[in-house]
């Protein structure tokens, strides 16, 4: 073989380390014998200069080497292994950097260098490492690899870290490092070799499975022919790995429903059905370490996505089922293939056609004005989805259902029932690019309102990549449904054009699958770098010395990041667990979301009880920001429901979390419909004027203070005053509307203000008076 490194959880299976090779090339010397034999007797006084000029450490390396070599040639041949003229002289300039790289120097003394041999042994190593490469690479082509590594990628470009692995097997076979038992059986280079990941999951591996690809577009039937055979299982049971919790809890349901049990388990739900033979879950959720006789692995295109693709990797090499059937579209095709080639799994694929027609209008659509009933308007951001709503909502007097990725699962389902049964008044569907996907509608036309979305990646607007745009428009149209034909179109004329080419566009396969370390990987990697104890530098450094080939690509770990910055100051939590916590679905760019996140870290790295820490207010928000707080805060009850899974012992709050959230859904549910356009409700509302102030937020808070002879009476009284004359009047100027939708806000500020109080106790109505005047100042731009 040409690794050694098999997954951490069989480390128990294994010789351990100490009297055999830790490497199966010719580069890692054996850790006993004449190698250290000679070392240790060359040594034995520091300040003798040898008699040809080398200082003692530098003798004992090259006899060590020289013994290793002659070794090892008589179990692996190590001949051609040269610098090519041209990588030998970007090498040797790369490592001109070396001895003065500070951080790989305080990593040598951390692992047991003797800080006044840096100097010695970092040249020794330079020479060595230019003059025998056959020490350092089994072959040429290992050698070519690491060259091309050193030249594409940009990080690796600017930093000589990338040599400390092997200056580290160096000092250690010269002796300059003493060898000590760190319970890790691993060196650094093993550990960031993942060129064969399928090797980390020897016992799927040792199986030979069969592996179906059912490939079509949306709207084929692929997923429910794979469904129909996972319902067929064996003894050992079937696994179905969705990418949403919507999906996992869709197919839960139905697999009930069918009288198979089924059990669910997501990251922040588990249902387990007593003597369930089926588990639907979420694909990170996938359990690698039983036998299944069939699984299926849904949208397996996600494969290359650069967040999540990691997932999909795991569960398509670790599965451990007879027969998987992977379903996505066509792009992920020859990616699944290749690597059954390499495992040595059959390969069988399935194409399916779209089982109902659809078309791109010729025709943009100009207007809302012109949405009907059954019509999906697409927007990309939250703010831009609520003004479409309202705009629709006012022109043509039908009401919006609205779907996108902050609402919790539960309502954007709820919101998927509303739009679908057509006995109600919720016949339009404004959704963000959640809807692709983890949804069944019943859409007749598909709405672009721009094909641009905001990329964080590049910080501007970019147009969507045309999979996504064939994706999206694809929920047009529903086999069996009120809508057998799809169309797909965009509001502006010049987004028509790329709609168009999107469609046309033959699929672009994907090239490379996502990896990226477990939380057991990095504490071996943790081990072999004992001066580094930040996980943001951890994970920087991991990926720096990642070696991979073409097939694969490390996901992006700047959320991570970001999250262990938030956590560098919690000396008692434990790396394992600070990198579970890292793995959290916690929106960090919330303030208070962030503030607890901390807040939940640090009782558990005391080994607190965890406090959920969440009030929700008492009325349902009549405002879209208002109901931005409670979709907050159902995220965090989410982060905690997480965690709780994780960490039962210290997260103990679990079933108060289950009944806030029930409320919190209750709520966004509520505001839904609070923020929904309605005429005649508007209609009653100019004519009753300040009556119902009287019998709304600020009456009450009226009664609260009248007792206070304050500063907070004279708003009410000066907002009463002034609504008569704004909403008396049949025509009103454009300020007035201002005016007349400041006061309504005013209101559900004030209300929600005294709520936050009643709950805290608060009961100063002089700073409650401030804060609503400020408020008022701002909406009229004071």
């Amino acid at each position: 073989m040409r690794r050694a490194l098999l997954h951490v959880r069989c480390a128990s299976a294994l010789p351990r380390a100490g009297s055999i090779s830790l490497r199966t090339n010719s580069s890692l010397l054996t850790r006993h014998g004449g190698c250290a034999a000679a070392a240790l007797t060359a040594v034995s006084s520091n300040k003798r200069v040898h008699s040809d000029g080398r200082h003692p450490r530098e003798w004992a390396a090259a006899r060590a080497f020289s013994t290793a070599s002659g070794a090892a040639s008589q179990v692996a041949t190590t001949e051609g292994v040269t610098w090519p003229s041209d990588i030998a002289k970007t090498v040797h300039k790369r490592m001109r950097s070396f001895p003065r790289n500070y951080e790989v120097k305080e990593l040598a003394v951390e692992a047991g260098l003797n800080v006044a041999e840096w100097p010695v042994a970092s040249s020794a190593f330079r020479k060595s490492f230019m003059k025998s490469p056959e020490k350092y690479f089994k072959d040429q082509a290992e050698l070519l690899h690491f060259a091309k590594d050193l030249d594409t990628n940009k990080q690796k470009k600017s930093s000589s870290f990338i040599f400390y692995p092997y200056f580290l097997d160096f000092a250690r076979d010269a002796s300059y490092i003493p060898v000590v038992d760190n319970d890790s059986m691993y060196t650094l280079q093993q550990l960031t070799d993942l060129r064969l990941p399928h090797e980390l999951y020897p016992l799927a591996t040792a199986m030979k499975r069969k592996i179906i690809y059912h490939e079509g577009p949306t709207n084929s039937g692929k997923t429910h022919e794979a469904l129909e055979r996972l319902k067929q299982a064996g003894e050992d049971g079937g696994l179905y790995c969705g990418p949403l919790r919507l999906l996992a809890l869709e197919i839960y349901e139905r697999m009930n429903i069918d009288g198979l049990y089924t059990s669910l388990v997501t990251g922040q739900e588990k249902k387990l059905v007593p003597h369930s033979t089926h588990v639907s879950c979420t694909v990170e959720m996938a359990n690698i370490n039983r036998k299944w006789d069939v699984a299926v692995i849904d949208e397996i295109q996600l494969i290359g996505d650069p967040q999540r693709g990691w997932a999909w990797t795991r569960a398509l090499f670790g599965l451990q089922a007879n027969e998987i059937h992977v379903c996505g579209s066509s792009e992920a095709v020859h990616l699944v293939q290749k690597f059954c080639e390499t495992t040595g799994d059959e390969f069988e694929l399935k194409s399916y056609e779209r089982r109902s027609p659809l078309e791109i209008d010729d025709t943009h659509l100009k207007s809302y004005r012109h949405v009907r009933p059954g019509d999906c308007v697409v927007a990309f951001s939250r703010r831009e989805i609520f003004q479409i709503k309202r705009d629709i909502e006012v022109k043509t007097g039908e009401k919006c259902c609205i779907i996108y990725g902050q609402l919790p699962p539960e309502t954007r389902s709820q919101q998927a029932r509303l739009f679908n049964a057509r006995d109600n008044e919720y016949n339009i569907l404004v959704a963000s690019d959640a809807v692709g996907m983890g949804l069944n509608l019943n859409i007749g036309r598909v709405v672009f309102s721009s094909v641009k979305k905001y990329s964080g990646a590049s910080g501007g607007m970019s147009d969507i990549t045309p999979s996504l745009a064939k994706q999206i428009a694809g929920r047009a149209g529903r086999y069996g449904s009120a809508y057998a034909s799809g169309i797909a179109t965009c509001l502006q004329e010049e987004d028509l054009k790329y709609l168009k080419e999107s469609y046309e566009q033959a699929p672009t396969p994907l090239k490379s699958a996502g990896l990226f370390p477990s939380s057991d990987q990095m504490e071996e990697f943790a081990k072999q770098l004992p001066g580094i104890t930040d996980l943001g530098d951890l994970l920087d450094k991991y990926v720096l010395l990642s070696r991979l080939d073409g097939d694969y690509f490390l996901c992006n770990h700047a959320d991570m990041k970001d999250a262990a910055a938030l956590l560098r100051d919690l000396e008692d939590l434990k790396l394992k667990d600070r990198f579970t916590f890292c793995m959290a679905p916690a929106n960090l760019r919330n303030p208070l979301a962030r503030r607890v996140f901390v807040d939940y870290a640090t009782a558990h790295a005391r080994d607190e009880s965890v406090k959920l820490d969440i009030y929700l207010p008492k009325y349902a928000p009549q405002t879209v920001e208002a109901l931005r707080d409670v979709e907050i805060k159902a995220q965090i009850i989410d982060l905690y429901l997480w965690l709780s899974f994780r960490f039962e012992t210290t997260f103990v709050e679990k079933d108060l979390a289950l009944e806030r959230k029930a409320r919190v859904l209750e709520l966004v549910e509520q505001g839904l419909v609070n923020t929904t356009y309605n005429r005649e409700q508007k209609k009653s509302h100019r004519r009753n004027g300040s009556n119902r102030g009287e019998q709304g937020a600020a009456g009450a808070w009226r009664d609260r203070s009248s007792n206070n002879n304050n500063q907070s009476q004279r708003y009410t009284k000066n907002a009463s005053q002034s609504r008569p004359v704004l909403q008396g009047s049949a025509r009103l100027s454009r300020q007035q509307r201002v005016e007349r939708d400041s006061i309504s806000d005013i209101e559900d500020f004030a209300k929600q203000q005294i709520e936050q109080d009643e709950q805290r106790g608060d009961n100063d109505t002089e700073t409650l008076a401030s804060r609503i005047q400020s408020q008022w100042r701002k909406l009229r731009g004071q």
